[in-house]
């Protein structure tokens, strides 16, 4: 019945019918063929994109940890610098006992070796003690010829753990210039355990 129609028709209208046969087939083709690849091809764009923005964030994301590694390490040696300067309780006990002889080896003489307040006090009572610096220190009189007298400072100072000079009196001994007496003030710094910050 639509052949017989088609036949009747007039020339213009059987191009007209054609032409649109062939724009539906035209269509439905690129619906069929081209438009999911086109979609694809966008779609695999987009992920190109996505891709790109996430290895440009990646990156930054491992620069600043880099900077905070390094920043972290730093620290690290800023502490361990800081803690072998330290003198645990047992060292400071023996630092305080060894000065006299020290002196001695020194060809100094000790007159007196008074301990400031609160000296080689124990630390260890509680847990929060042990994060706890204590400075303690000592006034210490002696006699001695002046290369003597810095020869003990020498050993004093000479040592890992830091003795800071906090005064130093030296005057004639008598009428003679040598020997010299001497009167210095010494401060240590003492944490109950070195290792207590390093494990936090």
């Amino acid at each position: 019945m639509l052949m017989n129609a088609l036949a009747k028709s007039s020339r213009s209208s059987r191009i007209a019918f054609s032409a649109t046969i062939v724009i539906i087939v035209a269509v439905a083709a690129y619906n069929w063929m081209v438009a999911p690849h086109t979609k694809y091809l966008h779609a695999a764009q987009q992920y190109e994109l996505m891709m790109c923005d996430l290895e440009r964030k990646n990156k930054i994301i491992k620069t600043k940890d880099a900077i905070k590694k390094k920043e972290v390490e730093k620290l690290r040696a800023e502490l361990a610098s800081v803690q072998s300067a330290l003198f645990t309780p047992y060292e400071a006990k023996r630092f305080f006992s060894n000065i006299e002889a020290v002196c001695n080896a020194a060809n100094c003489i000790v007159s007196s070796i008074n301990f400031l307040s609160g000296n080689l006090r124990d630390m260890s009572a509680s847990a929060e003690s042990d994060k706890e610096i204590v400075a303690n220190g000592a006034v210490i009189s002696f006699v001695g010829s002046y290369g003597n007298i810095i020869s003990f400072l020498s050993e004093l100072t000479n040592r890992p753990q830091k003795v800071v000079v906090r005064s130093l009196k030296i005057s004639a001994f008598g009428d003679k210039p040598d020997p010299l007496e001497c009167e210095m003030m010494i401060t240590i710094y003492i944490i109950a355990d070195r290792e207590i910050f390093a494990n936090e």
